[in-house]
């Protein structure tokens, strides 16, 4: 049989189903038997399980269709219903709500790869989980792991590539935990019940790791700062490509020979208690590779470097900074930055005054080369002027942000009106979330334009 339309070829429905959204996929099943048979199975790969049982599959419809089952999010309590199901494909399993009861859910899937826990969980949750010989990441978020718990939730952790744990609390390392385990990407976010050195401890038990990012609740004084640059020296992570520990405050020494540590510099986050002097030269060769820079104390002998991370790094994607004038920014507007392309998340608290109109426009101007922004982000610590985004002061603009879904800006001083938040509506259709004051001097026009965001599908928080 001869093909003449590329849609015929199922290798090639495939293929864009990998691009359509869930809404597209249902229409595509409904074209033929064909189409249906091509673009079925991924509709059906992910379900969001949602807290309206109007939104929630029938129970029919899971039966019929569970062999295509790979992803699973609850965001409530697993239906009683759902227990029972065994879903032959899944690999993904997340709770977005405490699970508080004997979870068939995970006892009945051995194929699991990636689980998710958000919230408390009991101990007749844990017992099934230790027989997930192919589990290879688990999240844990708010889980209060008991002490009587703790052998059989470390007992997974060799077996894992990746962990993120945070706002949890967990009882040190267990006497029978042993190091050299497989993990690759580590997360420790604020965890109580156990001491920096033991998460040191802990750390030093992946000498595979190529990501990690530790947050101590602690204060900084007890930061196992100089332990931990002596571990980076000595390479016990000879693969680590990206480190971020923006809460240790480490002196410019210190951050240098955390860099020459590393294998190389994907990304880094770190607060230095004084001017950049050795990092520059240590980081500069990392220049071609660097995809994520964060720092939140900024000095005024940095801005220049930050400047040149900017106009350097050609796969820089992420870029978080503290507070810069807007004049730092657009000194040398004729020199493009290297990372208009690649760049998808800046955030940046650019001070502005009242009188700084042209200062705008040339920012604005920067800021439109950026086409491939997804989250902008110009919020402050304290109250201050930043890039007012009105129409006519430059927010036309950013009619290139096509891809813009996060736009924040808390505690800058704002004077929208409801002209501007219909132009944003309008030109970023993939906006998905606004954060902060609209108008600064005008509550009851604030209060129309966060309901007009609402009417839009746009998720709009005042701060």
């Amino acid at each position: 049989m001869t093909i003449t339309n590329p849609l015929d070829l199922p290798e090639i429905r495939g293929a864009l189903a990998l691009f359509l959204t869930t809404s597209d996929l249902a229409r595509c099943v409904r074209v033929c038997q064909d189409w249906y048979a091509s673009f079925l199975p991924y509709l059906w790969s992910t379900l969001d399980i949602h807290t309206e049982k109007s939104k929630q599959p029938t129970l029919e419809a899971l039966q019929r269709h569970k062999d295509h089952v790979r992803h699973l999010h609850y965001r409530s309590e697993v239906p009683t219903d759902h227990r029972s199901i065994h879903f032959p494909a899944l690999k993904t399993l997340h709770f977005l709500q405490a699970v508080n009861s004997d979870n068939e859910m995970v006892r009945n899937h051995a194929s699991l790869t990636n689980v998710k826990l958000y919230g408390a969980y009991t101990r007749t949750f844990w017992n099934p989980q230790a027989a997930l010989s192919n589990l290879t990441s688990l999240i844990l978020f708010r889980v209060d792991i008991r002490l009587q718990d703790r052998n059989v939730v470390w007992s997974l952790f060799p077996q894992l590539e990746t962990l993120e744990v945070r706002g949890s609390s967990m009882m040190g390392i267990p006497q029978s935990a042993t190091g050299n385990w497989k993990m690759k990407d580590l997360t420790l976010g604020w965890v109580g019940g156990f001491i920096p050195r033991e998460q040191l401890r802990c750390i030093k038990m992946c000498p595979r790791l190529r990501r990690l990012a530790w947050m101590l609740s602690c204060p900084s004084a007890r930061h196992p700062v100089e332990e931990f640059t002596q571990c980076m020296t000595a390479k016990t992570w000879p693969d680590l490509e990206e480190l971020y520990i923006p809460l240790f405050r480490a002196t410019d020494r210190q951050i240098t020979l955390m860099i020459s540590g590393m294998r190389h510099v994907h990304g880094l986050s770190v607060t230095c208690t004084e001017p950049f002097a050795l990092v520059k030269k240590s980081l500069r060769p990392q220049f071609y590779c660097l995809r994520k820079w964060e720092t939140a104390s900024i000095f005024a002998e940095n801005t220049g470097f930050l400047m040149e991370i900017l106009k350097s790094c050609p796969q820089l994607e992420s870029f978080k900074i503290g507070a810069v004038q807007v004049h730092d920014l657009v000194e040398d507007s004729s020199t493009p930055w290297a990372c208009e392309r690649s760049l998808r998340e800046l955030k940046v608290c650019i001070k502005a005054s009242d009188t700084a109109g042209e200062m705008e426009q040339r920012m604005f101007e920067r800021l439109s080369r950026l086409r491939n922004l997804e989250r902008l982000n110009l919020s402050s610590g304290m109250l201050l002027h930043s890039l007012g985004l009105c129409l006519g002061s430059g927010l036309e603009q950013l009619a290139t942000l096509t891809r813009l879904e996060e736009l924040d800006f808390i505690n800058t001083v704002q004077k929208m009106t409801m002209k501007d938040v219909e132009w944003m509506i309008e030109h970023w259709k993939t906006l998905k979330d606004v954060r902060g004051r609209l108008n600064s001097e005008d509550e009851t026009e604030c209060q129309r334009m966060m309901a007009r965001f609402q009417e839009a599908g746009i998720t709009a928080l005042q701060w």
